[in-house]
């Protein structure tokens, strides 16, 4: 299960990274009409693109600090009360396993 959402994550980031790039290579090649509104536009393209650039690195940052807090935590709790974690296991198992059989 986490190493699905670690791949579905990882996926998601290189999108959008990828179309980050994109939009920057549209800007560097969007061609400048020389008229105030066309540079006015291509000041707020590049003033939202660099805005939206640093909103990704500041979500992956949080994204990745987040995740590691939660597998500390789930460390943790492991570690504090090992036979909690041992019965939950077993159950999941138990459980797990019951399905399987029913549906042969």
């Amino acid at each position: 299960m986490a190493g699905k959402y670690a791949a579905e994550r990882a996926v998601l980031m290189d999108d959008i990274r990828q179309l980050l790039k994109d939009a920057e290579a549209l800007y560097q090649a969007a061609a400048d009409d020389g008229s105030k509104e066309g540079k006015a536009l291509k000041e707020k393209l590049k003033a939202q693109l660099d805005r939206a650039q640093q909103q990704f690195a500041d979500m992956e940052d949080s994204v990745v600090e987040r995740t590691r807090q939660a597998a500390a935590d789930a460390d943790d709790l492991v570690h504090s009360k090992p036979y909690h974690a041992m019965g939950v296991a077993a159950v999941v198992g138990l459980l797990l396993g019951a399905l399987l059989c029913r549906g042969r």
